[in-house]
Order: structure tokens, then C-alpha cells, then sequence
């Protein structure tokens, strides 16, 4: 009876159990990722200012300092500066929070307005009735968010374990990083200790190069439209100038939202025009990023399409919310790097898929 079935269907349920199994797999590890989401991001944001930290903790290392001296020494000194900076910092982004939301109100206003006014013609009613609308899914959405005190205060809770947890592994990984990463390389066969080795430093300098890159991105694209804003006259330049580098942490998309608060600030202001010109100039940066900054700090070995890009930040956004948007775009660079780097065939990797796609 088995031998009277045509081939392909045979072909095609071999087929289509191996994918039900590997389907049951992929959801059966999602279930347990989520309980253990908690733990999972903790570990992989410690990743973050330790493969920052790393080399200067290394350099110590290699003085002779005992591990746990040199670790201390470089969080300690750490730690101050960006508390040193924040006390610069944290004070302009409060002091303009507030004028920046008037401006902010007002744009919408006056955007209202233009829908009655300017050349879409919709009658006061309908931008009304839009109006609310949008108002009433707002109001909605914050009331669902603060709808339990109970959800809020696990919130809290989970917060603020996941940030001691991510302190303690990046302490950790800064200490005993190296010896731990000696002892499982020595575990394993020749073959595997070698490829294992080359993936885990490929994917550390990736991470590394990551974060550095993007932070120095941030400073020369918060800076660019500082100086525009500031010939424009633009008011409320540092708290723009602090979203911009917040924004560049979100790759191709953070920035230039960013940056629409700026235009919004600059029409209430200054009128259409500077909020043209704002928008051209931020416009202008984003090209420069794209064009001539992320290729000159990141160099090809991380180039990414921004389609790809885009995917992750929505895949990471839909499964872990804003972490996951932020951790995403890394996560897939760490994996293009390391199959770039372990497959025998690069041309014929996932970097071709994610590179000059044109």
C-alpha cells in the first residue's frame, strides 16, 4: 500500500513532520524565553558596558593588577563619570521637559489647523472627531497601563531585579570573563574549542564595536543639529540635542523621530520655513550617518541593509517591547558576524542576505 504513494508525497511529509517538529521546538523555547525573560535580558544588556569596559580592564589585567582590583577600579571610575554627567546633563533635559511639551502642544494645535485650513480641505467636524478618537485610544492605552497597582509594583520589582542582575553578570563577566572563556574552550575537542573561540571573538568585537559606534554616532548627530538649531535660533537646543542621542541608540529610525520633535519645536517658533529648514538639516544628518559615518566607524564586516534593520527592531519590539526594539538590531549583528565568520562559504551566508541588497 505504501508503495502504491507518489514519491513526492512522501517527499513532501518527511518534509512536513521534520517542520512540525522543529516548529514544536521553536515554541516550546519561546514559552520557556518568556517566563524567563527577566533573566535573559538582564544577562544580554550586562554584555553592554562590559565589552565597553573590557579593554581597560584587560590593560590593568596585563600591569599585573589582580583581577578583581582592576574590575573594581574601572567600574568605580566608570560609575562617577556618568554620574558627573548626569548631574550636567539630567538638569537641561528637566528644565526643557516642560517648555518642550508646550511646543509640542502647540504644533499640534496649529497641525489641526491645517487640516481645515490647508490644502486637504476636512471639515472642523472630522478633524474633530479624529481628534478625539486618537485622544481616546491614548487615554485608553495609559489606562490600561496603570489599571493595576499590583501589575505596576511587579513591574517595578522586575525592574529593578533585572538591573541589580545585569550589574552583578556584567561585574562578572569584566572579572573572570577570560578564565571562564579558557576553561570551556579547554573542555572542548580541538575542532570545535577552534571554532567556538573564533565565533565567541568575533561576536564579542562585533558587540563592542557596536556600542562604541553607535554612542560615537549619537554624539556627532546630536551635535550637528545643535549647531543648526542653534544659527536657526531654535529654542530648547540641549533637551533636542539629548533625544537626538538618545534616538541613536535606535538604529535609522531613532534618530530622525527624534528629530521630528525638533521640527515641531522650530514651526511653533520660528514658523514653516525654519521647520523646513530643520527638517532638511535633519534629513541632511541621517544621510551622512547612513553614508559616511556608520561605514567609516562599523566598516563593511558590520553592514547591515536597513530593511533588515527595520525587521529586527519590529521583531524585538513585538516580542519584548522597547528592550527588545534596542536589543535586536545588536543580536542580529552579533549573529551576521559570527556565520560570517564560521561558514565555509561567505558568499553564501546570512551576511549576503543582509548586506547590498539592492
Amino acid at each position: 500500500m505504501i508503495d502504491d504513494v507518489p514519491e513526492w508525497l512522501r517527499d513532501a511529509a518527511a518534509v512536513a513532520w521534520r517542520l512540525l517538529v522543529v516548529g514544536a521546538a521553536i515554541y516550546f523555547g519561546w514559552q520557556v524565553l518568556q517566563r524567563i525573560s527577566v533573566v535573559v535580558i538582564a544577562a544580554v544588556l550586562a554584555l553592554f558596558p562590559a565589552s565597553l569596559l573590557w579593554g581597560p580592564v584587560k590593560a590593568l589585567k596585563r600591569r599585573g593588577w589582580k583581577p578583581l582590583l582592576a574590575t573594581w577600579t574601572v567600574l568605580l571610575i566608570s560609575v562617577a563619570a556618568v554620574v558627573g554627567l548626569g548631574f550636567l546633563v539630567v538638569p537641561a533635559l528637566i528644565d526643557g521637559l516642560e517648555p518642550l511639551g508646550q511646543d509640542l502642544a502647540a504644533a499640534y494645535e496649529d497641525f489641526l489647523e491645517w487640516l481645515t485650513d490647508g490644502p486637504l480641505g476636512l471639515s472642523e467636524a472630522e478633524v474633530n472627531r479624529y481628534s478625539d478618537t486618537l485622544v481616546d485610544q491614548l487615554q485608553g492605552q495609559l489606562g490600561n497601563l496603570g489599571s493595576g497597582v499590583l501589575s505596576g509594583a511587579a513591574f517595578l520589582v522586575e525592574a529593578i531585579t533585572g538591573l541589580v542582575l545585569a550589574l552583578i553578570v556584567a561585574f562578572f563577566v569584566l572579572k573572570d570573563g577570560d578564565r571562564v572563556a579558557t576553561k570551556l574552550f579547554d573542555r572542548l575537542s580541538p575542532t570545535t574549542g577552534d571554532r567556538v573561540q573564533r565565533g565567541g571573538r568575533v561576536a564579542w568585537t562585533t558587540l563592542s564595536r557596536y556600542v562604541k559606534g553607535l554612542a560615537l554616532v549619537g554624539i556627532v548627530d546630536a551635535t550637528a543639529i545643535a549647531i543648526g538649531l542653534l544659527i536657526l535660533g531654535v529654542p530648547l537646543v540641549a533637551p533636542l540635542a539629548i533625544l537626538v542621542f538618545i534616538g541613536a541608540f535606535l538604529p535609522v529610525i531613532g534618530a530622525f523621530v527624534s528629530g521630528l520633535f525638533a521640527v515641531a519645536v522650530a514651526l511653533v517658533n520660528g514658523g514653516l520655513t525654519q521647520a523646513l529648514i530643520v527638517l532638511a538639516i535633519v534629513v541632511a544628518v541621517q544621510q551622512l550617518e547612513g553614508d559616511v559615518i556608520l561605514p567609516l566607524i562599523f566598516g563593511r564586516s558590520m553592514e547591515m541593509h536597513p530593511l533588515v534593520i527595520l525587521l529586527s527592531i519590529a521583531v524585538g519590539g513585538v516580542a519584548f517591547g522597547i528592550v527588545g526594539a534596542f536589543l535586536s538590531v545588536p543580536i542580529a549583528a552579533v549573529v551576521i558576524a559570527v556565520n560570517q565568520e564560521l561558514s565555509d562559504n561567505p558568499d553564501g551566508s546570512l551576511i549576503s542576505l543582509a548586506k547590498k541588497v539592492d
